[in-house]
């Protein structure tokens, strides 16, 4: 059996090595929990039957974290394969930021277009979107999409959300000012490229749009290319298609995710219609589901962080947290003919990952005098693992703490937990603002709950062993932090720079006529 599985990982090198570049196409959902797809979590039928499906024929990963358990850092992590604390993308980007990713700051667009990939984008961008921050100054050819999340800006047709904003125009007094805003004097946008093509955009015939879009370029693309897809969904507000409206058991967030799935379905048969069937698609989110969103928010699936909610006094374990249901998500990569069909990997990944490993998948020779926090696992495609001294800094996503600063630290099965507290559940409970030191340790492969912190009083014991090792991972991350390059933004904002198509109307709605940004 071993020298079957030697040949077969050897077959699929070979057939990798010979062949040309690949297509690849990151599809990247919004806020989609890990018990949100049925290939991870099926207590109730799937709404996801064409994620599973990439399941069933790829190669699905069950420890897979986000590089952020936030909208904007959590991108920006993706795209350069660096922590917050050195990009200076900590925290979220208003519709109206004078700053956003930094210039200096290499993305996955850049590394793959100097290897001579045409880049795409299509979707929410959200890092920053003012002169020098735009995804065509970070190595994208052309953009298509919402700049930022699509609750933030006002809408003609308004959805299902907590709270519940209206129409443009619309103040209601009513809704508390703590917590997530509603914008009743910005019109939401669709962009394309450097032009606002409508305002307010149509939120229910968005995946029309997106979809006709990606089509285009899998089916019209001459050469390797790059797509970068971030979907709204299942993003608040909750704008089903009539199409999908009512088809859950789940409800309106249900239906959503039936309407996200059928865009990734709908790509996946772009792709087998092209000419090129050397086309690798990877699919995962952003971050986990918003818990404060109740019924219209997702599943942490098993991840229910018992600790917060039974000793903690409450509060969110989703996104915004350093619990596993913040930040652990699904990920899958689908490639015929490389990945073998119905693999699963247990191995310690991450979305800090995705650079280094499409620049060898695109056979770049890539090298940054700064620190990359992700490594390159495309031998786990074949089979491999990761090295077994594999760690990974989970940030603090606007939970307590400092933005960016680390919160948590895995190692192997051992995770060990420095802040706790701070970020709303549905019943708007923060629970108990607490810094651990030391840190709460938990064995996350008999306590996948992250339930019982161990005892580490004894030094000796296996697991103050663990945790001595992780404080010194801990400590010197932090001693050479500076040494990694870090850079600077700036959350200032700026009225005038936000997205406008029309700056003579109250909410920039536009009247039949394009605006250049």
């Amino acid at each position: 059996m071993k020298i079957y599985c030697l040949l077969q990982l050897l077959f699929l090198a070979v057939t990798a090595e010979e062949s040309e570049s690949p297509n690849i196409i990151v599809i990247l959902s919004d806020d989609q929990g890990y018990g949100d797809v049925g290939a991870y979590w099926k207590p109730t039928e799937s709404d996801t039957p064409n994620i599973d499906a990439l399941a069933r024929r790829g190669l699905r990963f069950t420890d897979f974290h986000s590089g952020a358990a936030r909208c904007t850092p959590s991108r920006a992590a993706l795209l350069t394969g660096r922590l917050g604390i050195r990009t200076g993308v900590v925290q979220n980007f208003d519709v109206d930021a004078k700053g956003g990713l930094p210039a200096e700051e290499e993305t996955v667009a850049d590394v793959l277009k100097r290897g001579g990939y045409s880049t795409y984008m299509i979707g929410k961008w959200h890092l920053g979107f003012s002169k020098g921050h735009h995804p065509l100054q970070h190595g994208f050819d052309s953009y298509y999409g919402i700049p930022y999340s699509n609750g933030m800006g006002c809408v003609d047709r308004t959805g299902s959300d907590l709270p519940s904003c209206g129409p443009c125009g619309t103040i209601d007094e009513n809704i508390p000012m703590s917590g997530p805003p509603c914008f009743p004097d910005i019109a939401l946008p669709l962009v394309g490229n450097e032009t606002v093509l409508e305002q307010p955009t149509d939120l229910y015939s968005l995946s029309e749009k997106y979809v006709e879009h990606a089509t285009e370029i899998i089916t019209k693309s001459s050469k390797p290319y790059f797509l970068y897809m971030a979907l709204s969904q299942p993003h608040t507000p909750l704008t089903p298609s009539k199409k999908f409206e009512g088809k859950s058991e789940r409800g309106i967030y249900g239906d959503v995710l039936l309407e996200m799935d059928w865009i990734v379905g709908q790509v996946t048969a772009a792709v087998k219609k092209s000419n090129n069937s050397n086309t690798l698609i990877w699919f995962m989110s952003d971050n986990g589901p918003w818990a404060s969103k109740c019924l219209f928010g997702g599943s942490v699936g098993p991840f229910i962080g018992s600790w917060q909610s039974n000793v903690g006094g409450g509060g969110s374990v989703a996104k915004g947290t350093v619990w596993e249901g913040g930040h652990r998500v699904p990920s899958i990569v689908y490639w015929p003919g490389v990945v073998e069909a119905g693999s699963t990997s247990h191995e310690l990944t991450s979305s800090l990952d995705i650079l280094p490993t499409l620049a060898n998948i695109g056979r770049i020779n890539y090298t940054s005098k700064r620190t990359i926090d992700g490594i390159d696992i495309s031998h786990i495609f074949y089979g491999g693992e990761v090295p077994e001294d594999r760690v990974l800094f989970h940030p603090n996503s606007g939970a307590f703490g400092n933005y960016g600063d680390v919160g948590a630290v895995r190692m192997g099965k051992y995770k060990a937990v420095f802040y706790s507290g701070g970020y709303p559940d549905c019943q708007g409970n923060l629970g108990q603002n607490q810094f651990h030191n030391p840190p709460l340790l938990f064995n996350l492969e008999e306590d996948i709950e992250e339930k019982l912190p161990l005892n580490t009083n004894n030094g000796k014991s296996e697991a103050g062993k663990a945790l001595k090792k992780i404080l010194k991972y801990y400590a010197h991350f932090y001693e050479k932090l500076q040494e990694g390059g870090i850079s600077n933004t700036t959350y200032e904002v700026d009225w005038s720079l936000r997205p406008c198509c029309n700056p003579n109307d109250e909410f920039c709605r536009c009247d039949n006529h394009w605006k250049e940004l």
